[in-house]
Parts: C-alpha cells; structure tokens; sequence
C-alpha cells in the first residue's frame, strides 16, 4: 500500500499545480475582464459613444467564475478564511486532535451538500440569457465543479488531520 501511495504522490503534486493553477488564471482573467468592462462602462456614460446592453450577462458570469473558482483555489491551499485558533489550540490533546477531525468532517458535508445541490442547480436551469441565448447552466457550472474540487481537497484535509492524530497517538506512547 505504501509503495503505491509513493507512486501516487507526485501525480497527485502535478494535478493538483495544474488544478489550483487553472483556477487561478480563471480568477486572473475573470478579474481581468470585469476591471476593462467596469472601466469601459463607466467612460462610456461620459462619452456615448457605443451600448453595453450585454454588460449585465458577462458581469454575472465573470464574477460567479471568479468568486467560485477562487474559493476552491484557496481551499485547496488552505487559505480560505476560516477561523483556526480553536484548532490550533485544541490540538495539542488527544481530544482536541479529535475535535479538528470532527471540524473537518463537517467542512467535508457541507461542500458534499453543496456540491450535490449545485450540479441539480446546474442540471435543472432552464433560462437562457436574454442577450447571448448561451444556458445558464453555463453560468452555474462553476458552482458544482468547485465544489466537488473542494470536495476533493476536504477528503485530503481529513486524511491528513487522521494522519496526525496516529502519528500523535505514537508519539504520546513512546513518551
């Protein structure tokens, strides 16, 4: 089992800079976009020059993908916020390495149920954008895939903090 975790690991270290990568050049140009949009209206109510009657449709998508897929980017690296100075003061006892487990299994159901009410978000839109007639399951797919990215990274997190807690558990009895 050993051997084939070792084998493992550096895929996983190779899709998981690609994934976090992607999601961060998502947000990059997302953010890009919604800068020049945001720039590009406002100069035009001074200078009527053209209509953003489309502005609306591509400012709900840009941010909806920007604000998704930056949170699963930051999840994946653990710098979503979150308040972690219970954890870090607990886990220094059995009980309170426990507790962090438990903090992490509740993250873990909560993305699982967002994930899973995402993708029937997703799955059962029916509307079309008025201007570019694309699906809004186009615009609510990011909420899904992030989620089970997240899902994902949740499952890494819990493995990990059950790691700790054997290696603590050993460290206690050779003590």
């Amino acid at each position: 089992m050993k051997k084939i975790m070792n084998n493992l690991v550096p895929y996983l270290r190779l899709l998981d800079r690609w994934l976090v990568g992607g999601m961060r050049w998502i947000c990059i140009l997302c953010f890009t976009l919604l800068l020049l949009l945001l720039t590009g209206n406002v100069f035009v109510r001074y200078v009527p020059i053209m209509a953003f009657y489309w502005f609306d449709e591509v400012v709900e998508w840009a941010f909806a993908w920007m604000v998704f897929f930056g949170a699963a980017a930051l999840w994946a690296r653990d710098e979503h916020f979150k308040l972690d100075w219970f954890p870090v003061k607990v886990q220094k006892y059995r009980g309170g390495r426990l507790v962090v487990i438990g903090l992490e299994l509740v993250s873990l159901a909560f993305l699982l149920i967002f994930a899973y009410q995402a993708l029937w978000l997703t799955i059962l839109a029916k509307d079309w954008t008025p201007v570019f007639n694309l699906s809004k399951r186009f615009l609510y797919v990011c909420m899904p895939v992030s989620g089970f990215i997240m899902v994902g990274y949740s499952i890494r997190n819990v493995i990990r903090e059950i790691l700790a807690y054997v290696k603590f558990l050993h460290q206690s009895e050779n003590r």
